[in-house]
């Protein structure tokens, strides 16, 4: 009757495919059946770790002998290491199968688990792996910390690199999808189209990860030469240059981290724009206060943009019809030609204090970046002389970096930064003078960018008229000065025309009364 089950376990893909280990016990187990006339019922090889039992074969041998309980009365292997490197767990196992009737013994270190004294050796047999065990994996992680410090990338490359060594050290090299990762670096740097957006974009274009390792992609150091050593004792994980190089500019890298972080002042929704509906989104209905919205009709040989509500209030009026009244609330908005010059004026003096705030900050930009340099190259001196030891510069030097990373691009963007000269003011200033046929002559993006600027909140919208609720503080205040000026020698100013007719509070003028 086959009533004996052989267990076979290497924990290397080298001793599975290659070594004589898996061979070597399958043999000595098979000798000692043979030898002891015990029938095979069934061999199991196993090529995973010891450290639990959460393997493929070993739960193939338990499914095994329960639908053969009955007949089964041992399971074999050579050494108790064979068998587990758990003590705690390896003891659980023991009872199950005492439970079921089953022996469990190693055919090199055999013992009688009836007879108590067998219950010390066989403790000392389960402990002595498990410690070793501990201190394989201990020098290993040292080994892994060791390697990163000196640059080494251990892991699954990221996506756009590929495997190699330099030396003695595991590393990394641009393989052919690294074009793929600079251009959604680039797209995402831009600000002008959501994550999300672009990477559905990209997955059209040959990028076939899944969507969180896509916004881990962004936030990974190692695509601008970085590894990550690892926590250590009690030194914390911390971003070394690595071996590697990077694909990724520094400036490039930082600007998508201020998209990821919100800090972007590009940034925009994508565009879902139709250029005979110039309004829609900055209309709501009278009668149900709900957002109007757009849409494109076909007859008559022709298509005819509407606005209509989504509710039930059958609310309804054509892009035609609608661009004639807004036409009408543009025209209402009329200035003083000395307002006009004010207001120039007013401009180009805020421009100038720009210019001048802008250089004071650039040179206390420059002044921190110079003296973070300063700061970085004495902790190397101090370094090089032995009295900060690796771990507290590594972490100086982390802080550094970061530090002269987001000054730089403080400083990057302060340069950038669009200055207004004189002729773009007065070009500016002009175009206010005919706001109506500025609208009308503009296109969609041109069109929704002065509704936009010049109506702050929704227009109320119906058949018979559109109305706004309140208008660009500016322009507001423009026309009310406006209007004012035209009535001064006739009248005091009154309540509706914006200016107040009380008189001021102590403190503010010198009394005349």
């Amino acid at each position: 009757m086959k009533d004996t089950i052989i267990y076979c376990r290497v924990s290397t893909d080298d001793q599975a495919d290659n070594g004589y280990g898996r061979n070597y016990q399958l043999e000595k187990l098979q000798m000692t059946c043979e030898a002891k006339k015990y029938d095979i019922a069934k061999e199991f090889l196993e090529d995973h770790s010891a450290k639990d039992f959460n393997r493929p074969e070993w739960k193939k041998l338990e499914e095994y002998i329960k639908a053969n309980r009955k007949t089964i009365k041992r399971v074999i292997f050579t050494k108790w290491d064979r068998f587990s490197r758990n003590q705690p767990e390896a003891l659980k196992v023991i009872e199950k199968f005492n439970s079921w009737g089953i022996e469990l013994n190693a055919i090199e270190q055999p013992l009688d688990l009836s007879d108590p004294n067998s219950k010390i050796l066989l403790a000392m047999y389960l402990v002595l792996p498990e410690v070793e065990n501990d201190y394989i994996s201990i020098r290993t992680k040292a080994g892994m910390y060791s390697a990163s410090k000196e640059g080494a990338f251990l892991g699954t490359p990221p996506f756009g690199f590929k495997r190699m060594r330099i030396d003695k050290h595991a590393t990394m090299e641009p393989d052919e999808n690294v074009q793929l990762v600079k251009d959604i670096f680039y797209k995402v740097s831009q600000g002008a189209e959501s994550v999300e957006g672009i990477r559905k974009e990209f997955i059209k274009k040959g990028y076939t990860r899944c969507k969180q390792s896509f916004y881990n992609m962004l936030r990974n150091q190692a695509y601008i030469g970085k590894v990550k050593v690892p926590k250590h004792n009690n030194q914390e994980s911390y971003w070394a240059n690595g071996l590697h190089n990077s694909i990724i500019e520094i400036s490039i890298f930082n600007k998508v981290q201020n998209v990821l972080e919100g800090r972007n002042r590009n940034a925009k929704p994508p565009s879902k724009k139709k250029e005979s509906l110039p309004l829609r989104g900055f209309l709501e209905c009278e009668y149900c206060g709900g957002n109007l919205t757009g849409s494109v009709s076909k007859g008559n040989g022709g298509q005819y943009g509407y606005y209509h509500c989504r509710g039930n209030c059958k609310n309804r009026v054509s892009s035609i019809k609608a661009d004639k009244m807004i036409g009408e609330i543009l025209a209402d908005i009329n200035f003083n030609e000395n307002v006009l010059k004010l207001y120039r004026d007013i401009i180009i003096d805020i421009q100038k204090g720009k210019r001048s705030n802008k250089a004071v900050k650039i040179k206390e930009i420059q002044s921190n970046i110079d003296g973070t340099r300063h700061l970085w190259e004495s902790a190397e001196d101090k370094f090089n002389r032995d009295l900060i030891n690796p771990e507290d510069f590594h972490r100086m030097s982390n802080r550094y970096e970061e530090n002269l990373r987001t000054w730089k691009l403080e400083l990057q963007d302060l340069k950038e930064a669009i200055e207004l000269p004189v002729k773009m003011i007065e070009k500016a200033v002009n175009a206010l003078r005919n706001i109506p046929q500025l609208y009308m002559d503009g296109d969609y993006e041109q069109k929704t960018g002065l509704i936009g600027l010049l109506f702050p909140e929704k227009m109320i919208f119906s058949k018979n008229g559109c109305r706004t609720k309140k208008r660009n503080i500016v322009i507001e205040l423009l026309t009310r000065v406006n209007k004012a000026s035209q009535e001064l020698g006739t009248k005091k100013a009154i309540t509706s025309d914006g200016l107040s007719n009380l008189a001021p509070p102590l403190g503010l003028e010198p009394r005349t009364l």
